[in-house]
């Protein structure tokens, strides 16, 4: 008789997958891609995804029986995971690291400990103390509780020692039980009970409620909400039917005494689909129109193509008509966005015109909102969920016929995954996955990445490009001004400020970009210099004055103002430098009547504070706002006449290859919100040194000025996209350990590589992070080489290295493509 194994998928950072026996009664039902429950170590289970079925037992260890299977169908199908094969493979990490950046945690079973009496416990309880007896006791009667129950009835927090004590005792014994993550919504409804549903029955109702004048109340208001008078007939919720009548649910209690109502609960979405059809159409410029038959001719022969539109150009538009041609011939189209921020201005735009075909996906939803799309998509509901508007997350989602992807705004640096592993680029992983799916890719941006730009002209991707905005709206005017001259604040400089009024005063909207969130980056002694750093972290701390604390961005620590330095004992304690909190704190000196809003990580942490912000200023109830780089990223607004970039020295000073690119992007991407329609916007860029050459590119919206001379910098000093990166991070608690590692690995290394191939070992700019040391050594190899080979040479010394005793306590951080 054949005996069938299953190749699991385990949600762990294991090497490899690991080989388990399927049970006779299973092997009907047991499928690729489907959840299972197996066992893991003496006492864990596991929830992990089927990856293929054979009949090859495993080699060197004893394969263990599947537990369970919690349903009867695949989570996953076949295209997923072959992505996230490629995945693990292409970034190195574990195919179970994927499956937990894939898979909304809902979906994943969690193991909650069990007690049960032990039948073999021979009843003697005299070494027992009060506690373990009365445990005893109840478990005899109840015969299994849990960890959490156990805690309750003692009245302890931690049982864990009595439960101990008792398994030691042999008088009780561990059971895991699943405990299913997903719980589906439900709501209560109401219903005349059958006896009250015809016209006597209802006639009897009103007569036994005539002197209750509030259950009559809600019998009228349930009726009214049915829909008698010839409308289709809906169930009624009983929450709307309180709302409606202005009753309680004690009221409702009452006529289900009485035999008039019942209440029942159903199974309802979290997912809001619209009922209505769209209605809007799209009519595309002359200009539009001829970009989008050139991408059209470009997808002819290549499956890529890059869409270089300046700001305000219509991309979105283009987008959209391509969307229409694909979701009419029942395909699917995915969208993706870098920033949260994003999706809540482009879905109401979307849904305009393809109504409930679109969903949206991002980690601001909770995980059951997530479980609910994710098998809306599975299982393609009735055309819903066709085109997924989302951030890199959405990757991960179980496509089954994608026609296209759409990246916006695909320079930024948002798609980039750092921590924790897998740490992929949603860019170019959208690549991957459309391959997988032979569907085309779009790539969006006024400022492309140089590396997209760079395979876009040397064949690799189709390219079209637009030059002018829409409707012949100008580019803005681009000042620069010194920061020399600022205020006696050091914040505003007086043309900043007349602009400002200006705008203001014509009804007009401003935006003010400045890169660092909080109030002030750094506290002064003035006597000595001294300023807080972090206990953990090699950083200074920040100050949030709405919060007054000082946090570090690094860990989350969060610190008390000291009274006075510690150093050196003086009182002379100040603030230097400002942050977007700052900024808000400020403005209303110059502007009192002005109504003011900050966008960035401290103000948009619930769920819908993006959506609310972007709405208001949408809507003119901001006038000026205050941002960090979530202001820079694709947003549009028609009223916004003016922008002010506070500090542009900021974003240029940084030890990264990629500084000068990024910065012209930001200062870029942010002027283009300025001016639409009818009227040229303003722009400000303020900097200690107005004159100097990136300054003077961005006023010219010199893009390929800038890319021409970085490229030259670039191919001199072997940086992409010319060479590819893998960058090592070595992380232990003592520095003499992360020192020792990372020299002693270098070495490995050497055998496989040249020594102009390998830079390093070197401390990043923050060396200590959360008590952890960190070093790296960055690799470099040609891109036209096959990476394949030399990625497995660097896993294979790695297991090797860090398997030794030596080492094992040594954490290495593989990043492909860090940068």
């Amino acid at each position: 008789m054949k005996s069938y194994f299953a190749d699991i998928i385990l949600p762990l950072a294991l090497a490899k997958n690991y080989t388990y026996r399927i049970p006779k009664n299973m092997e009907p039902y047991i499928q690729v891609g489907a959840r299972v429950v197996v066992p893991f170590g003496k006492r864990k289970l596991c929830t992990g995804i089927v990856k293929e079925i054979h009949e090859k037992a495993p080699s060197g260890y004893t394969a263990k029986y599947i537990d369970d299977i919690p349903e009867s169908k695949p989570s996953v199908n076949s295209k997923q995971l072959k992505f996230w094969e490629w995945m693990s493979d292409y970034y190195l990490c574990s195919e179970g690291e994927v499956l937990l950046a894939a898979l909304p945690s809902a979906m994943r079973l969690g193991s909650e400990t069990k007690v049960v009496p032990n039948p073999a416990f021979d009843g003697d309880i005299t070494s027992l103390d009060k506690k373990e007896q009365l445990l005893l006791s109840l478990l005899v009667d109840r015969e299994v509780m849990s960890a959490s129950e156990v805690g309750d009835v003692l009245g302890v927090k931690n049982p864990q020692r009595t439960i101990k004590k008792l398994i030691d005792a042999t008088a009780i014994l561990i059971m895991e039980d699943i405990k299913k993550g997903y719980k589906p919504k439900t709501e209560s409804f109401v219903r005349l009970t059958e006896e009250c549903s015809g016209e006597d029955g209802l006639q009897a109702a009103f007569r036994s409620v005539s002197r209750a004048p509030k259950q009559e109340e809600l019998l009228l208001g349930y009726l009214q909400l049915m829909g008698i008078a010839g409308e289709e007939i809906k169930e009624v919720s009983k929450a709307k039917l309180i709302r409606r009548t202005g009753t309680s649910p004690s009221h409702i209690k009452s006529l289900e005494k009485k035999g008039i109502f019942e209440v029942y609960k159903k199974e309802v979405g979290r997912l809001q689909f619209n009922d209505g059809t769209p209605t809007n159409n799209i009519e595309l410029s002359q200009v539009q129109d001829r970009a989008l038959k050139e991408i059209n001719s470009a997808f002819a022969q290549k499956d890529q193509v890059l869409l270089h539109g300046i700001t305000s150009s219509g991309k979105t538009e283009i987008y959209i008509s391509m969307i229409k041609e694909k979701l009419e011939k029942g395909e699917q189209v995915l969208y993706i966005l870098p920033e949260i921020a994003l999706t809540t201005q482009m879905i109401n735009r979307l849904k305009a015109h393809f109504g409930d075909m679109v969903a949206v996906y991002h980690s601001r939803f909770n995980q059951n909102e997530r479980v609910e799309l994710w098998n809306t998509i599975l299982e393609n509901q009735r055309g819903k969920a066709r085109l997924i508007l989302g951030a890199r997350s959405a990757l991960f989602l179980p496509f089954s016929n994608l026609g296209l992807i759409i990246v916006d705004e695909e320079h930024e640096t948002s798609f980039k995954q750092f921590d924790p592993a897998p740490r992929y680029h949603a860019r170019d992983a959208a690549l991957v996955l459309a391959g997988i799916h032979k569907a085309k890719t779009l790539l969006g941006s006024a400022t492309p990445s140089f590396e997209t730009y760079f395979h876009a002209k040397n064949g690799k991707y189709g390219y079209v490009s637009i030059n002018e905005r829409y409707g012949g709206v100008e580019p803005p005017e681009i000042e620069s001004v010194s920061l020399k001259s600022t205020d006696e604040s050091g914040y505003f400089t007086p043309r900043l400020l007349e602009e400002m009024k200006g705008a203001l005063s014509s009804g007009k909207q401003i935006i003010l970009f400045q890169n660092r969130r909080g109030y002030a980056p750094v506290l002064l002694c003035n006597t000595c210099g001294w300023s807080p750093e972090c206990t953990r972290c090699d950083v200074t701390l920040t100050y949030h004055k709405n919060q007054d604390r000082y946090l570090c961005h690094y860990c989350g620590s969060r610190y008390t103002a000291p009274p006075q330095c510690p150093a050196c004992g003086s009182h002379s304690l100040r603030l230097a430098g400002f942050g977007t909190e700052r900024i808000e704190e400020e403005i209303p000196i110059y502007f009192p009547e002005a109504k003011i809003a900050r966008l960035d990580l401290d103000s948009t942490r619930s769920k819908h504070a993006y959506a609310n912000i972007l709405s208001d200023f949408q809507n003119g109830l901001i006038d000026i706002l205050i941002g960090t780089q979530m202001v820079t990223k694709g947003l549009d607004f028609e009223n916004v006449s003016m922008v002010g970039i506070l500090h542009a020295d900021l974003l240029m000073r940084f030890p990264d290859f990629r500084s000068v690119e990024r910065a012209f992007q930001l200062m870029a991407q942010v002027a283009g919100r300025a001016g639409r329609k009818n009227e040229r916007g303003k722009v400000i860029i303020q900097s200690r040194d107005p004159d100097q050459w990136l300054v003077k590119k961005v006023k010219e919206m010199d893009y390929l000025g800038v890319l021409e001379k970085e490229m030259i910098e670039r191919k001199e000093f072997g940086y992409p996209p010319y060479t590819r990166l893998i960058r090592l991070t070595f992380r232990h608690r003592q520095i003499e350990m992360v020192d020792y590692a990372s020299s002693e690995f270098k070495k490995v290394l050497l055998k496989h590589f040249g020594e102009g191939a390998i830079l390093g070992p070197e401390y990043p700019m923050v060396a200590r992070i959360k008590n952890g040391f960190n070093k790296n050594i960055l690799i470099k190899f040609p891109r036209g080489v096959n990476p394949a080979p030399l990625k497995s040479k660097i896993t294979n010394e790695a297991g090797k290295f860090f398997a030794s005793k030596e080492f094992k306590q040594v954490r290495l951080i593989i990043n492909v493509d860090p940068y």
